[in-house]
């Protein structure tokens, strides 16, 4: 019927998830040592230096994923009150779905070209804004952009910083502090809806 469903976009980043992973294997069996350090540090994400036309370049694609995200906030506030409900509101479900995703696309893209593929950013950044905030995607979409570029910031610090001169990438840090938050995510639910 043409509909997108999440399980379908889930399946699909599966998929892509798995070519990337095979492609980036091949680079780096193909690579010397030290190129293949230098995609070991973008797999696990890092923010080493970038020409300024390049990070003006992935700006741009921000903003205007963000600027599309904000166009459609509200209609994200009534989505997370259930479809259904958005349905009987007005709200054009399958096209807010489709615009979220052109945004996302946009932000991830932005964001992954220029410092690889860094975890939990993401998923920490509006689970805490949210807390503080509250569910109005009108203050949490810049917020959160905003949170996260301010969390990266801490992580990559903190990665430059702690086993010095060594540098770890800034995914180590993301991680380990996304992994146990995920968790915590995961044990919170788990027993909100056991009662």
């Amino acid at each position: 019927d043409g509909r997108t469903t999440p399980h379908a976009i889930l399946l699909v980043g599966v998929v892509f998830n798995a070519l990337a992973a095979a492609a980036l294997m091949l680079v780096n069996t193909l690579s010397s040592y030290l190129q293949a350090q230098g995609v070991l540090f973008w797999i696990m994400g890092s923010l080493s230096t970038q020409s300024y036309t390049l990070v003006a370049a992935a700006a741009a694609y921000a903003v205007a994923g963000l600027a599309w995200l904000l166009r459609h906030a509200l209609d994200l506030n009534l989505l997370a009150a259930g479809e259904e409900g958005a349905l009987q509101l007005g709200v054009d479900v399958e096209r807010a779905r489709r615009a979220v995703f052109v945004a996302a696309s946009l932000l991830v893209g932005a964001a992954v070209s220029m410092s690889g593929m860094i975890g939990f950013v993401g998923l920490i950044v509006p689970h805490l804004l949210r807390l503080l905030l509250g569910p109005d995607h009108r203050l949490l979409l810049p917020a959160s952009f905003l949170g996260g570029g301010a969390f990266l910031i801490w992580a990559d610090t903190l990665a430059r910083t702690m086993l010095g001169p060594a540098e770890l990438p800034v995914g180590v840090v993301t991680a380990l502090t996304g992994g146990p938050f995920f968790l915590y995510l995961l044990h919170r639910d788990l027993r909100r809806a056991l009662g």
